[in-house]
């Protein structure tokens, strides 16, 4: 809204709208004056220091995602591999037929056969809980049982129908190990009782 204070005419005044601003020799001050910034000199509008937030810096592709990532990295997995050769040969194991089983570098695993070649020995860890080994529908059997105070639970594969083979896993952080007998002749002794032997032997490693 335009104040007007009277004060004198002159003809100017009679110019299309006298610039829509203020008149020679006159008073009057237009709405556009009244609002102009609080800097403006001689009707003139000096520059306003920006008052804008700087943007944030671009972070670098990936940055972010990796950063997520070491944020929840799972822990490192024990390498049963590197039990050493006195122990495996205690348990009645050939140290110099250790194998490496195939898995990823975050899961490590090992094999190695009885001294009689009756049977074989696999020690593995892995981040799959044993829920979600009950959910897979590929073992059944399962048990609780304790292994030198640990808590455990022994099962066998669905697909073993001749008994030959034995689970026995022990929940850790991370994951499970998992130790494994399958027999390699018909002689040899009753798989789940030599897994749970075994892991007897050796959970001196998961302590």
């Amino acid at each position: 809204m335009a104040l007007v204070l009277s004060g004198c005419t002159t003809a100017g005044d009679k110019d299309a709208g006298a610039s829509a601003g203020t008149t020679t020799g006159s008073v009057t001050v237009s709405a556009a004056a009244t609002s102009m910034a609080p800097n403006s000199v001689d009707g003139r509008q000096e520059p306003t220091p920006s008052t804008e937030t700087p943007a944030p810096a671009t972070q670098a592709p990936g940055s972010a995602s990796t950063t997520a990532q070491s944020q929840t990295s799972v822990p490192a997995m024990w390498n049963p591999c590197g039990i050493a050769d006195a122990d495996i040969a205690h348990q009645g194991l050939r140290p110099e037929s250790k194998q490496v089983v195939d898995g990823s570098d975050s899961e490590p695993g090992c094999r190695w056969h009885s001294a009689t070649d009756a049977f074989e020995v696999t020690i593995s860890s892995t981040h799959q809980s044993l829920q979600e080994v009950k959910q897979s529908g590929r073992y059944t059997d399962f048990a609780a049982v304790r292994a030198a105070g640990h808590d455990a639970t022994r099962y066998r594969a669905v697909q073993d129908t001749n008994k030959i083979g034995c689970y026995v896993s022990i929940t850790v952080a991370g994951g499970q190990t998992v130790f494994v007998t399958r027999n390699l002749k018909s002689d040899a002794l009753e798989p789940c009782s030599v897994t749970q032997r075994i892991v007897e032997g050796l959970t001196s490693y998961l302590n």
